[in-house]
C-alpha cells in the first residue's frame, strides 16, 4: 500500500520508473539512466540512478545515507513499483490515451522545472533587484493597521436595526453575540489586527474614514452581507526588515525573471495553435 501511495504522490518518480520499465528494451539498459543496475525485474533493469531518485523522494535522504535495512526496504518498494508498471503493460493500461497524456504532461512539467532551475541558478536575483522590490513594497508593508469589531447580518434592515439599538445605548459586544452571523459573532464580533487592503473594499473604505471609538452609522455592504463596524484602535505597522523577508523578495525577482525568459522564448518560437 505504501508503494502505491508513493507512486501516486510523486509524479517525477512515476516518470523515472516509467522510463526504466518501458523505454529500455527488455534485458537492456537505457544509456540516459547510467550503466549501473540496482535490480533486474523480469529481465528489465532498474537503474541505480532511479533507485537514488526514489530514495530521495520517499525517505528525504540520499541512498548512501540509508542503513542497509532501509536500503533493502526501499529497493523492495521500487521492485513493487516496477512489477505494477509491467503488469499495467500486460493488462493494456498503458495504451490508454488518458494515461499517455498524463505521462506526457508530467514529462513536460519535470523537464520544464529542470530548465527553470538551471536558468535561475545561472541568473540569480541580484542584491540591487531585491532592494528595489523591497522599496517598491514598503508602502504596503508599513501601512496602517486597524483593530475592529463588526456585526454581520443578512439584510440592510437588520443592520439598520442594530444601528438604532446602538444609538439607544446597547452594548456592541452583546449585540454582536446576539445578532451577528458568521464565526466572529460568539466572540463579540472581534477581528484580529488587519490592514485595509486585506478587507473587501467597502469595509476598508469605512474603517479608513472612521474615528477610533466610533461605529458605522450606515450599514456597510460587502459580498458577505451587511456590516456594522466598531473601530477600536489603529496603529502603524512596522515593516519587516529586508533581511526578514529576503527569501520572499528573491523569489519574487526570480518569478519575474522566469516570466520574462518564457516570454523571450515565446517570441523566438514558432507556435501554431490548432483550432
Amino acid at each position: 500500500m505504501k508503494t502505491l501511495q508513493i507512486v501516486l504522490a510523486v509524479g517525477a518518480l512515476t516518470l523515472a520508473v516509467n522510463a526504466c520499465s518501458q523505454s529500455a528494451s527488455p534485458g537492456g539498459d537505457d544509456p540516459a539512466l547510467g550503466p549501473t543496475r540496482a535490480a533486474v525485474v523480469n529481465g528489465r533493469p532498474i537503474a541505480d540512478s532511479v533507485l537514488r531518485v526514489y530514495a530521495l523522494a520517499s525517505e528525504r535522504k540520499n541512498l548512501d545515507e540509508l542503513s542497509p535495512e532501509d536500503r533493502e526496504r526501499v529497493l523492495n518498494e521500487l521492485v513493487g513499483v516496477a512489477l505494477l508498471s509491467q503488469q499495467a503493460e500486460k493488462d493494456g493500461l498503458t495504451s490508454s490515451r488518458t494515461l499517455a497524456a498524463q505521462l506526457e504532461l508530467q514529462r513536460l512539467q519535470l523537464v520544464a522545472r529542470s530548465m527553470a532551475t538551471s536558468y535561475l541558478e545561472k541568473n540569480p536575483a541580484t542584491e540591487a533587484e531585491i532592494q528595489k522590490v523591497y522599496e517598491e513594497n514598503l508602502p504596503r508593508l508599513s501601512g496602517q493597521q486597524y483593530k475592529a469589531r463588526h456585526i454581520l447580518v443578512e439584510t440592510k434592515s437588520e443592520a439598520e436595526t442594530v444601528v438604532t439599538q446602538l444609538r439607544e445605548g446597547r452594548d456592541f459586544v452583546a449585540l454582536a453575540q446576539e445578532r451577528a452571523n458568521g464565526p466572529t459573532g460568539p466572540n463579540g464580533g472581534a477581528l484580529d489586527w488587519f490592514t485595509a487592503d486585506s478587507m473587501p473594499q467597502p469595509f476598508a473604505d469605512a474603517v479608513r474614514a472612521m474615528a477610533v471609538g466610533s461605529y458605522s452609522t450606515t450599514p456597510v455592504q460587502t459580498e458577505f452581507g451587511f456590516h456594522v463596524i466598531l473601530l477600536e484602535d489603529t496603529r502603524k505597522q512596522e515593516p519587516p526588515t529586508l533581511a526578514d523577508i529576503r527569501a520572499d523578495l528573491a523569489s519574487a525577482v526570480e518569478r519575474s525573471r522566469l516570466e520574462d525568459y518564457v516570454r523571450t522564448l515565446r517570441e523566438a518560437a514558432t507556435v501554431s495553435v490548432e483550432p
